[in-house]
């Protein structure tokens, strides 16, 4: 199982990480970080953004935390710490010790997304800031219609994804985010849209689909010869899409709040 959570970890951070890292630095403008001496990135991952927050608030202590030892791994070994195992809704840190917090695509996987922004007013000053980084309303890509059709073809069990860390609903647009920020007692200054462009090839899809994601959680349930079926007829079928549907054009939310002073 950890070679298994390992090998998720590793595509993540090849294909998937390098995509959603550039667009998360937009947040990074409204944050106070040349002034800060300690900033949390929470649910930090691969550590992407580490280095950038470094650079950015280059006196402060920048400290990554994740639920994921696997994701931590690859962290570590790339340089970027210091780095801790830690759940967003308990924080294992006293109360006010960060200037600034970051959840960058992270808030949409916690069970509660309101206990974990309780957590971050908790261990922000007086006075400190969170930025948060989610997505917006987005159509479902079309490769997602072609894995589920082969795999329902083929016989493979439904997605057995845990629905507790499935919370998008719950933050895809300004006013649902601007209500959990508010929910949590943060005092929220400013919240926008931003859409991005993401240029996909069918190598890179198929190398992220078939360990991360949905894809990878319903070949799971098949035989090695049936998966790799699978994948044959998947990757046919996304070599008939128009070059304009590998482009994907996402709607990213951000927010800025402050823990009131």
């Amino acid at each position: 199982m950890a070679a298994e959570y390992s090998a998720k970890a590793a595509a993540y951070s090849r294909h998937w990480a390098p995509v959603i890292g550039p667009m998360a630095r937009s947040i990074l403008r409204e944050l106070p970080l040349p002034a800060a001496q300690h900033v949390l990135d929470v649910g930090c991952g691969t550590g992407e953004l580490l280095p950038v927050l470094h650079a950015a608030a280059p006196r402060a202590c920048v400290m990554g935390a994740d639920r994921s030892e696997g994701m931590l791994r690859i962290a570590k070994r790339a340089g970027r710490r210091p780095l801790a195992v830690m759940d967003a809704e308990r924080l294992a840190f006293g109360a006010e010790s960060f200037d600034v917090a970051v959840l960058a695509f992270v808030l949409f996987h916690v069970p509660d997304p309101t206990a974990a922004l309780r957590e971050i007013h908790r261990v922000l000053r007086a006075g400190g800031t969170a930025g948060i980084v989610t997505w917006g309303e987005n159509p479902a890509a079309p490769w997602v219609a072609i894995w589920n059709e082969v795999l329902d073809g083929l016989g493979a069990a439904a997605d057995a994804r845990d629905p507790d860390v499935m919370q998008h609903a719950l933050m895809d647009a300004p006013e649902k985010l601007t209500g959990l920020l508010k929910s949590a007692d943060l005092s929220v200054r400013l919240v926008w849209r931003e859409r991005f462009t993401c240029r996909w090839t069918i190598e890179a899809l198929l190398a992220l689909h078939v360990t991360c994601g949905m894809p990878a959680r319903r070949l799971a349930s098949l035989t090695e010869a049936v998966q790799a079926e699978c994948r044959a007829r998947v990757e046919a079928r996304l070599r008939q899409l128009p070059h304009d549907e590998l482009i994907e054009r996402p709607e990213v939310l951000f927010a800025i709040a402050h823990r009131p002073a």
